[in-house]
């Protein structure tokens, strides 16, 4: 590693501004060094300024020199000795103390390196290298309004460079100036040529400020001159997500996967994306990539467990939990997803010893009591059912299917006109509720009120024509009409759903009290 030609250039200036006040024969030594210097042979330059350590005179700009050369040589250790000594020797050795601040920040050594910046801007307070550092170096360590403070003398010097505006970006975005950060992005676009890393980088510090619109401009500008990446599609597609695009965040997150088909974290966005949008096919199919990546990831297990069982494929769902449960205990939503998939395999006894559990730890949570309701319902232990779906209702009046459940415990006790009554509730305030048209029905037509529970059947059926309970018992209803041919033809489009519904009802039942 080489210093910057700044900090050899220093050096000599610290070496001629010193020539004055040097002795002829000292001086020889110091010039000759300074000489040998802008020759570029640095070891004969160092040999030159070792002779000049010799006299006092001459022994602070030596070290000065002679540190700086020794910087050059990735000699660290020593090149910060002798510069450390060259300002113990002379205090007024600014250019001394810039090369050592130097060789601190290349030792990243940064705490060191700002105080002694600080010391040459408080000897200088005009000199532009120290201001500049120490504003970087503020930002960098967000102190945002200190960097803001020291940044006026030099501003145009940091709006002339990548590093010099990200640190303004960063202090801008840290005290919530989107004005000011917006200010930068034409000085960003005038650089030219500037590497993708950084203009990655500054986009998403514009985003930190708010700025996401402009954030995601600037890296699709970067993107359509061909230079994509990882990092940059993977920072694109959490700036669409940000901005709610999630179309376009799958794209970029698959992109990020071209480069990096390996990402776990692009993997599970591109599931998650796929999940929220119900397509579940996809969803999975990423989750099984990032599943065979990380096998005991217990955030993979449980997302590919819920998908699973989303899509009915039980005994995937409930293994992938059960792994999940192993290597995280105490998790909460594992351990409620867990019960879902043993209610829906009809492992009643152990789902509710899962959620019972739960209910000890969250008490007044009344998705809960609704999970242990339902299936204690499932069981058919009414009481114990309508217990826990009533106090389901008291701590969330806005729930449906306690209600549901509540008036379906009525209808399998005959209490039917009760049942009635407690199905049209729910469908005045959620009246495309499939369930409760069937309930409804079921109970009409057991009450003899035919042509009402036709009507319901009916409505049922073209919220959801795949309902098997609601075709089936339309057929019954219709034998019970008299009209025979209309219910054979009920009857049999009603066979081929029945087997199927009455499985994933067992999940859907479980997944949602809404």
């Amino acid at each position: 590693m080489l210093v910057s030609s700044r900090l050899v250039q220093l050096a000599l200036g610290t070496a001629l501004a010193c020539s004055a006040t040097a002795a002829p024969a000292p001086l020889d030594h110091v010039q000759e060094s300074v000489r040998l210097m802008q020759a570029g042979d640095l070891p004969a330059a160092a040999n030159a300024a070792e002779s000049a350590l010799e006299f006092p005179e001459t022994e602070a700009v030596a070290c000065a020199i002679l540190g700086s050369i020794r910087i050059q040589q990735n000699q660290f250790n020593e090149g910060v000795k002798l510069l450390s000594r060259a300002v113990a020797l002379d205090a007024n050795l600014l250019g001394a103390r810039l090369n050592l601040a130097q060789a601190y920040e290349l030792l990243d050594r940064r705490d060191e390196a700002e105080a002694t910046y600080r010391e040459v801007l408080d000897a200088a307070p005009d000199n532009t290298v120290a201001r500049v550092a120490l504003v970087k170096a503020a930002s960098s360590k967000g102190r945002h309004r200190q960097a803001i403070d020291l940044a006026p003398p030099v501003e145009s010097v940091l709006r002339a460079s990548p590093d010099g505006l990200l640190a303004l970006a960063e202090s801008y975005a840290g005290v919530g100036d989107r004005d000011a950060a917006r200010s930068l992005i034409g000085d960003w676009n005038r650089l030219g040529g500037v590497a993708p890393n950084w203009t990655l980088k500054f986009a998403l510090t514009l985003a930190k400020a708010g700025l996401n619109r402009a954030a995601i401009e600037i890296i699709e500008a970067v993107k359509a001159e061909g230079y994509a990446s990882y990092e940059l599609a993977f920072g694109l597609a959490g700036l669409y997500l940000l901005e709610e695009d999630s179309q376009k965040a799958a794209e970029n997150y698959e992109l990020a996967l071209k480069y990096n088909d390996r990402s776990l974290p692009a993997l599970r966005h591109v599931a998650w994306i796929a999940e929220e949008a119900g397509d579940y096919e996809k969803a999975l199919s990423f989750l099984i990539r990032a599943k065979l990546e990380a096998p005991d990831d217990p955030d993979i297990l449980f997302a590919f467990g819920t998908v699973a069982l989303r899509m009915e494929l039980l005994h995937d769902g409930t293994e992938a939990l059960e792994r999940a449960r192993e290597l995280r205990p105490d998790h909460k939503s594992t351990r409620y997803w867990l019960g879902i998939a043993r209610g829906a395999n009809r492992e009643f006894d152990a789902a509710l010893e899962l959620y019972k559990d739960l209910l000890v730890e969250v008490p007044d949570d009344p998705m809960m009591h609704y999970a242990i309701g339902s299936l204690h319902y499932l069981k058919v232990e009414f009481d114990d059912a309508t217990e826990y779906l009533q106090e389901s209702c008291r701590l969330d009046p806005d729930q449906l299917m306690s209600y549901y459940f509540l008036a379906m415990i009525d209808q399998k006790l005959g209490r039917d006109a009760r049942a009635i009554n407690g199905f049209e509730s729910v469908l005045k305030r959620y009246p495309d509720h499939v369930l409760s048209h069937e309930g409804l029905a079921v109970s009409l037509m057991k009450e003899k009120r035919y042509e009402e529970a036709r009507e319901s059947f009916e409505r049922a059926l073209a919220l959801d024509p795949k309902s098997a309970r609601a075709s089936y018992q339309l057929g019954q209803l219709l034998v019970r009409m008299g009209l025979r041919d209309e219910a054979q033809r009920q009857l049999a489009s009603a066979k081929n759903l029945r087997e199927e519904e009455e499985r994933s009802q067992l999940v859907w039942t479980l997944l949602n009290p809404h």
